[in-house]
């Protein structure tokens, strides 16, 4: 059973738009970029360090879990750092340290959290960077950032955190 194979034509395509949307097209231009379907059937996309050889002895697991492709590419926590620390010019929300505890828990994104924002579409994915400039989160915006200014209300909704994996591992003890 081949768990690892290469990009079809439609999916490199998908990709391309994908990378050039967070400005990381560059960057990954060179770059090794597998599929993987999970149990549930859902794409997995890695980014690998050096070609599998295709065989039926192949790894379980194996690179960086860059993020899933369906319709279009979602993104990875993995995925939301490399975009922050490459790119320049991509959907972002800047929040202060009080918004950055908040995400960092799972919690969504409040209006008097965000200091600075390159976004202007409403239902956007966006990166949720803290004032250093570090990937936090990933979240989708709730509204235009001209209608962004009522205080106290919720502007990002947080779908992925630095936090899950702690949070994860909580459980499991």
């Amino acid at each position: 059973m081949c768990l690892y194979r290469k990009t079809s034509l439609h999916e490199r395509t998908v990709l391309r738009r994908a990378f050039s949307k967070w400005d990381v097209f560059e960057y990954f231009k060179d770059k090794l970029i597998y599929v993987r379907t999970n149990s549930v059937g859902r794409k997995q996309i890695f980014f690998l360090p050096s070609e599998i050889i295709v065989t039926d002895k192949q790894p379980l697991y194996a690179g960086l879990l860059i993020g899933e492709l369906g319709k279009q590419f979602s993104p990875s926590i993995q995925m939301s750092q490399i975009i922050a620390k490459e790119g320049k010019n991509f959907p972002s929300i800047k929040v202060n340290s009080k918004g950055e505890t908040m995400v960092v828990y799972g919690r969504d994104v409040f209006v008097d959290s965000i200091i600075e924002r390159n976004t202007h579409r409403e239902n956007e994915m966006v990166i949720i960077l803290n004032q250093r400039n570090e990937a936090i989160g990933i979240g989708r915006t709730r509204n235009k950032s001209n209608h962004i200014a009522n205080k106290g209300k919720i502007a990002v909704t947080t779908i992925a955190d630095i936090g899950q994996y702690l949070r994860e591992e909580d459980l499991d003890v």
